[in-house]
C-alpha cells in the first residue's frame, strides 16, 4: 500500500502537494434563487426556525434539503441559532437581588490565593 502524497510527489512534483480544490456536487438551486432566500432572512427582523426556513426555500425553490443541509446554508450565510438560556423557578426577584447588593459585606466566599512556595537557589 503506496502513500498517497509520495505518489503525488513523484508524478507531479511539489505542486502535487499542494492542495486542490475540492468543487463538490453542484447546488441544486441557482445562485439568484439562494440569493433571494438570503435577502429576505437577512431584511426581516425576526428570527427564523429551521421549519421555516425550509418552507421559504420550497416556495421560492420547490426543492427539499434536509434540516441538517438548511442549518449549514445558515450557519455559511453568518446566521447562528439563537438558544433560549436557562430560567431558574426560585430565582430572587429584581428587589431581593438590588437589596442583596446594597447589604454590607458579610458573607464568605472560597479565595483561590495560595501561599507561594520559596524556591531555593
Amino acid at each position: 500500500m503506496g502513500l498517497i502524497w509520495w505518489d503525488r510527489f513523484s508524478i507531479e512534483g511539489v505542486e502535487g502537494l499542494k492542495n486542490k480544490l475540492k468543487s463538490g456536487r453542484n447546488p441544486d438551486i441557482s445562485k439568484e434563487t439562494l440569493h433571494e432566500i438570503k435577502n429576505e432572512l437577512t431584511s426581516s427582523k425576526q428570527g427564523w426556525t429551521t421549519k421555516q426556513v425550509k418552507d421559504l426555500i420550497i416556495r421560492k425553490s420547490g426543492i427539499k434539503y434536509h434540516f441538517a443541509h438548511i442549518y449549514r446554508l445558515m450557519h455559511k450565510w453568518g446566521f447562528k441559532q439563537k438558544v433560549p438560556r436557562k430560567v431558574h423557578i426560585n430565582t430572587a426577584s429584581k428587589e431581593e437581588k438590588e437589596d442583596f447588593k446594597k447589604q454590607p459585606e458579610r458573607y464568605w466566599i472560597l479565595s483561590n490565593n495560595k501561599k507561594k512556595k520559596k524556591v531555593s537557589q
